[in-house]
């Protein structure tokens, strides 16, 4: 009889074990939330997907994206039909339902979106938020009802849950030709609504969080990926068959300088002569990688050159640049998130992008002003979804390797005006003619034309896979760079206003026990149903005072 040769397996490293416990977390809810479908607790089956899938987008736990989760959403989808109406393939699509989780007045997602309806002005679109919270922006309604579509309706402000919203979504969508997705990655009730592929219009996903877990593979007619490293993961770790994968820019604004860039530098109180490094990205963005901060990667191009400055829209003051804004005084601005920031644009003279997070929408807004751009990639090609690799972009920045050759790429570039003004020309024009209108409308009816021809989605094949957790690239260094680091608990309090009475007490009750309510009053808002709490803190109910 043969011996049994035991090999040793070899220890995890410490990114595999943190993946490793993240699984393990998301697991936990992924099986809650199935075991509460078995027992027919559906909405209190749908919110533990949500939680589970808010873990994964925080916590990124080897994947991008869960069949079992889905699966348990189809079966909620398909266990509260809604009848519709025979359909016919479409010849084209002349009615179009935008959908998002919610909109803001600040960031690139709402912005692009109201470009898009704008420059698509031979078809009627319309909106539907999800799960929306505050006002919402003027300029939103403004472009919805300039294209002919219905009010902007929001979900959550009816009474109900996740399900209720999806049935509403569902009632919405029989009146269009298409739907396309703009949701958050966590966001479920397109999955539930859209649960029957063959029964309603085909579903387009914009793949705007295309390095994160999201909803919606599975619903997915045709994922619309703003660059190919998307589209490669896409197809390789969401399931998504490669005819479904289709490739469109980001649209970009078309922009009109209104200042040169000294006019710009003395309305900020900057000499004109100084030579102004910029970059613009939320806090995040600029995340402390192993000590080293955004502000230290500058610090020796800041000594080299007396004549430079840096200066940071978006970060704040975050506590540990301070040394090095001791050091150099003036020469390093950070400002908080500017809602137009286009002053700042316009005095750059060179456009430095984010870390470790990489920012694409300012580094085409940057190129808009004829600046030249700069970004750093230092880890392997198997993680390209972390670094910049967009249509117009590529051949366009200066993507250095190393810091020590992005440090002397800055120097390169204060040193000589003539290469700045040649390659922000480039950059210029390259946008211009991919990313901006009117050339960007090719890529659209592109996507239009795939669409059509595509035949209905089958996910029957799909939803029959288990995801398991990667332990390569690019999901070892993940969470470094994206991680939001959320305590469960926090997650959990988040959805359950969206419970059935008697599994919001319960879970209410798990969550003081866990002593996470910070205060009685958190407490008591707590035991409210998310509809209610949005008419409350939107205004729509007003309580007595007193």
């Amino acid at each position: 009889m043969a011996s049994l040769e035991l090999t040793e397996q070899p220890a995890m490293t410490m990114q595999e074990e943190r993946l490793a416990r993240n699984f393990a977390e998301f697991e936990h809810y992924v099986l809650r939330a199935q075991g509460y479908l078995a027992q027919g607790e559906l909405a209190t089956a749908a919110a533990h997907c949500a939680i589970a899938s808010h873990i994964a987008t925080q916590n990124h736990c080897g994947i991008f994206w869960s069949p079992r989760l889905e699966k348990v959403l189809t079966d909620i989808g398909r266990a509260v039909p809604t009848p519709w109406p025979a359909r016919k393939r479409p010849t084209e699509f002349n009615r179009i339902l935008e959908v998002c989780t919610q909109v803001s007045a600040v960031g690139g997602h709402t912005k692009m979106l109201c470009q898009w309806v704008k420059a698509d002005a031979e078809r009627q679109h319309s909106l539907v938020l999800t799960q929306h919270r505050g006002p919402t922006p003027d300029f939103v309604h403004e472009t919805f009802e300039a294209s002919g579509g219905r009010r902007v309706e929001m979900l959550n402000h009816r009474p109900g849950g996740q399900i209720e919203w999806a049935k509403r979504l569902r009632e919405i969508a029989k009146d269009f030709d298409l739907v396309i997705l703009h949701t958050h990655c966590e966001d479920l009730v397109p999955v539930i609504a859209f649960a029957e592929t063959d029964k309603h219009p085909p579903v387009l996903v914009l793949n705007h969080a295309d390095h994160l877990f999201w909803f919606g593979p599975s619903i997915c007619h045709l994922s619309i990926n703003l660059r190919d490293a998307a589209q490669d993961l896409a197809i390789g770790r969401r399931g998504i068959a490669p005819e479904r994968n289709i490739l469109m820019p980001t649209l970009a604004e078309g922009i009109v300088r209104t200042r040169s860039r000294e006019e710009a530098k003395r309305e900020l109180g900057i000499d004109p002569n100084m030579t102004v490094m910029m970059s613009a990205a939320r806090r995040p963005k600029y995340r402390t990688m192993h000590g080293t901060t955004f502000a230290d990667i500058h610090a020796d191009v800041l000594e080299k050159h007396p004549n430079a400055m840096l200066l940071v829209v978006g970060a704040g003051e975050p506590e540990d640049w301070a040394p090095v804004k001791a050091r150099f005084g003036d020469r390093l601005r950070s400002l908080p998130e500017q809602p137009q920031p286009k002053i700042f644009f316009e005095a750059a003279d060179i456009y430095v992008d984010s870390f470790p997070f990489v920012s694409s929408t300012s580094l085409m807004e940057a190129a808009g002003y004829g600046t030249p751009l700069v970004t750093i990639f230092t880890y392997p090609e198997a993680t390209r979804i972390f670094g910049i690799n967009h249509v117009a972009l590529v051949g366009n920045v200066m993507q250095a390797r190393s810091f020590d050759e992005y440090r002397g790429m800055l120097s390169q570039l204060i040193d000589d005006p003539a290469l700045r003004e040649r390659l922000g020309t480039s950059a210029k024009e390259a946008v211009a003619r991919e990313h901006n209108l009117p050339g960007w409308m090719r890529w659209l009816e592109g996507v239009y034309a795939r669409a059509l021809e595509l035949s209905a989605l089958d996910n029957r094949p799909m939803l029959e896979a288990v995801e398991r957790p990667s332990f390569g690239e690019p999901d070892i260094r993940h969470e470094d760079i994206f991680g939001g680091n959320w305590p469960t608990v926090r997650v959990v309090m988040s959805y359950m206003g969206m419970l059935p009475p008697h599994q919001h007490w319960a879970h209410w009750q798990e969550v003081r026990a866990q002593g996470a309510f910070s205060s009685n009053g958190e407490a008591a808002s707590y035991l409210l149903p998310e509809w209610l709490k949005r008419w409350v803190k939107d205004g729509i109910l007003k309580l007595p005072e007193g």
